[in-house]
């Protein structure tokens, strides 16, 4: 019986000792957990090594110790091996299957994320699940998959935070009104909640709806007084809204409750400034913008083009230098430029730098770039009523000065440009005598050698052509103003039988090209049909730039289903970064519309993803585009339009004569378009052959016209569209071209 007892004792031993094991390794799990809490990953990660080397059966380790490997050292194949492991231990649970899938959703490896996924949905049902399967399928633009999910969210939890979930899933595709109906029953499901209303509120505001964002704003702040965050955003939107008193005293309030808790004091110090700039409080303003500095706040803006704006309204506008503020002013402008434009609150400190800059160049007295800078703000926020003033402001400034006019104006000549006086052509061919008269009054007429040019642009630009005789050509230009004043210049030319040498097509300079691609497939409006085929065409444009001419990767800007504004402040932005050596293309496809007002001139218009049919005020027009182009010093800009609206933009304009080098060394604003003012089909012609021939081109160099003039007989021939190629009207044009350079 004794021997019995031993032998029984020794069986029990190892058991005994398994045991002990496993409780000291849980032991160690539960430390390391706590210094996961305690955000100590060094120490969360040994103990949860300890715990798998006393019992390497413990799944709940190994995930634990996986979670640590690819959220705090990025070692990715240990956290999936981890991750294998727990599959392994514990095949029919769908935790394991839960955590890689999680990483493998952080590693962008969507298909293997919802293959996992779907597994652990298999074994279980949870809401999680569901939840995050939905935005890899979002991810892998599997909408109606996506959607199935949300849905199947809301039925397990019909939580207002479910409903949230899928408004914010909704509003992303452009289904504003399901998006409002979601947002909406996240009110119905907790009235008494300040959460909902801050959500449906910021919904309104991404709208512009800010009448119905502030109301909603206001709710929240009734039912949470002491919140700074929902004082914060009913702030953001009055100063979007150009309801400056009111952000400000927001903003103040903000700063007076706020404890850390829900946002720090910084953003709030930092979004004051804008609009005590704006209510032209620049005392405070200047106080404030100094507590960014004074409470280290700057180094969260320290990459944030912002910093020229403050450091503006702290040190340079209380000293008026003005001309130091400018500087800080265009480099903000700009990095604005290679910002997300997807960040909501940027188009409006992008527009607080737009005005600022406009403000100093009215002391400055450079009136006309502060109207451009003005204008420019107002096509990416129309709410902002000090703009409007200033403006107003402007042009009758401008009366006055017209009514006082006793100068006279100024003649530019662009082509050809003298040299010394003495400019060699060709003789018995015609040269286009290009240039520019300026005044005041306005521009009555130009005559060039007692002849009357027929058309001056706005801009004042005129052009015409002359036939040359053999030896010396003089010719004379007369300008009159609208006030009598006359102003006159003389030039020779000299015609020769023999042509020109030819200049070498290459730049001072390597011309950098970059591009704007904007396409409109899906429309928010019902009453706009969606099209199928826009973002298809960009997509493949942008490849044969890519692969087949000097056009890098980092300089594209894609646009593809997005707001009129994202749209204008895109090419404001980047054509206003722009020198002499770069070179734009931008590319719209989508529905476009044309109409004559009530004077029988032709507005064109574009219609974006976020437009409302029939208000063209939710359209780009022509002079939209004409404004935001006004102040770029790029080289060449090349729109290509599949839509119809061209003939609102165009001026009749000859190309300059001469080689490459020649065309490309005169600044170029030009158009290149489907069609005039006709319908365009979704499935283009137009961009069949132009993606087709920009394929098939061989040569080095080849301008815009070149390519134009190598497809339009293929367009004519097998669609009903007239396409146009032109010089833009109003926006500095001087009869250069765009030249595409191969690889």
């Amino acid at each position: 019986m004794k021997n019995l007892n031993i032998i029984f004792i020794l069986l029990l031993f190892p058991i005994l000792s398994y045991a002990q094991d496993q409780a000291a390794a849980r032991e160690k799990l539960y430390e390391g957990q706590s210094h996961m809490n305690n955000k100590e990953p060094d120490k969360a990660l040994a103990k949860f090594t300890e715990a798998i080397s006393l019992d390497s059966t413990l799944a709940l380790a190994y995930s634990s110790r996986g979670l640590v490997y690819y959220l705090n050292f990025k070692e990715y194949q240990k956290a999936i091996a981890d991750f294998n492991t727990v599959i392994r231990l514990e095949p029919n649970r769908a935790h394991g299957y839960y955590s890689r899938a999680r990483l493998y959703k952080y590693m962008e490896r969507y298909a293997d994320a919802i293959k996992d996924y779907t597994k652990a949905i298999d074994l279980e049902e949870d809401t999680d699940y569901y939840l995050y399967r939905s935005e890899a399928y979002i991810k892998t633009d599997q909408r109606a998959l996506a959607l199935a999910d949300l849905n199947k969210v809301i039925e397990l939890e019909p939580s207002e935070y479910h409903y949230g979930r899928r408004a914010n899933f909704y509003e992303n595709i452009k289904e504003n009104k399901l998006a409002l109906q979601d947002y909406d029953k996240c009110v119905l499901l907790r009235p008494d909640s300040d959460r909902p209303y801050y959500l449906r509120g910021s919904f309104h505001y991404r709208k512009q709806q800010y009448n119905l964002a502030i109301a909603d704003m206001t709710k929240a702040i009734a039912i949470k007084p002491g919140s700074p965050f929902n004082l914060r955003g009913r702030a953001d939107v009055y100063r979007a809204a150009g309801a400056y008193s009111a952000a400000i005293n927001d903003y103040l309030q903000s700063l007076k409750v706020d404890t850390g808790e829900f946002v720090t004091a910084f953003l709030t110090t930092i979004n004051l400034v804008s609009p005590l700039v704006r209510a032209e409080r620049w005392e405070e303003a200047q106080k404030y913008a100094s507590l960014v500095y004074e409470e280290n706040i700057f180094r969260y803006i320290r990459e944030n083009p912002m910093r020229y704006f403050i450091d503006v309204v702290r040190t340079d506008l209380p000293a008026k230098k003005y001309k130091e503020a400018l500087g800080k002013l265009d480099l903000a402008d700009r990095e604005f430029s290679t910002l997300n434009l997807d960040e909501y609150d940027q188009r409006f400190r992008y527009t607080d730098v737009l005005f600022l800059k406009a403000y100093i160049m009215e002391k400055l007295g450079n009136y006309g770039q502060a109207k451009a800078l003005y204008e420019q703000a107002l096509l990416i926020n129309p709410s902002q009523p000090d703009v409007k003033l200033a403006l107003s402001m402007l042009a009758d400034m401008q009366i006055t000065v017209a009514a006082n006019d006793v100068s006279a104006p100024e003649i530019q000549l662009i082509s050809p440009q003298p040299s010394r006086g003495l400019q060699v052509v060709a003789a018995g061919s015609k040269s286009d005598v290009i240039g520019k008269a300026k005044d005041a009054s306005g521009i009555a007429s130009v005559t060039i050698n007692g002849v009357a040019i027929a058309k001056i642009e706005e801009d004042g630009l005129f052009v015409t052509s002359l036939v040359l005789k053999p030896g010396a050509n003089t010719i004379s230009i007369v300008a009159i103003d609208k006030k009598g004043n006359t102003a006159t210049q003389t030039f020779s030319v000299l015609g020769t039988t023999v042509a020109p040498v030819a200049i070498v097509p290459v730049a001072e300079a390597k011309p950098v090209f970059h591009a704007i691609l904007i396409a409109a497939n899906d429309y928010e409006d019902s009453g706009i049909q969606d099209l199928v085929n826009p973002v298809a065409d960009a997509k493949g444009l942008e490849a044969i730039l890519q692969t087949n001419y000097t056009f890098d990767k980092e300089n594209f800007i894609t646009l593809y289903n997005k707001s009129r504004e994202d749209i204008m402040q895109a090419i404001v932005q980047k054509s206003s970064a722009m020198g002499a050596n770069d070179n734009l293309i931008i590319f719209y496809a989508g529905h476009g519309t044309a109409e004559k007002d009530k004077f029988g001139d032709v507005d064109g218009y574009w219609i974006p993803s976020s437009a409302t049919k029939g208000v063209n005020a939710s359209y780009i027009s022509a002079d939209d585009i004409n404004k935001a182009l006004k102040r770029s010093e790029a080289r060449h800009i090349l729109v290509i339009a599949d839509a119809c609206f061209s003939g609102a933009f165009t001026r009749s304009m000859t190309a300059a004569p001469g080689t490459i080098q020649r065309q490309y060394d005169s600044p170029s604003r030009k158009i290149m378009a489907s069609g005039n003012m006709e319908p365009v089909p979704d499935n283009s012609v137009f961009l069949k052959y132009l993606k087709q021939n920009l394929t098939k081109n061989q040569e080095k160099y080849m301008t815009a016209k070149t390519l134009f003039d190598s497809f339009y007989e293929a367009v004519l021939n097998n669609s009903e569209t007239l396409p146009q190629f032109a010089a833009i009207k109003n926006v500095g044009d001087e009869g250069g071209q765009f030249v595409f350079i191969k690889k």
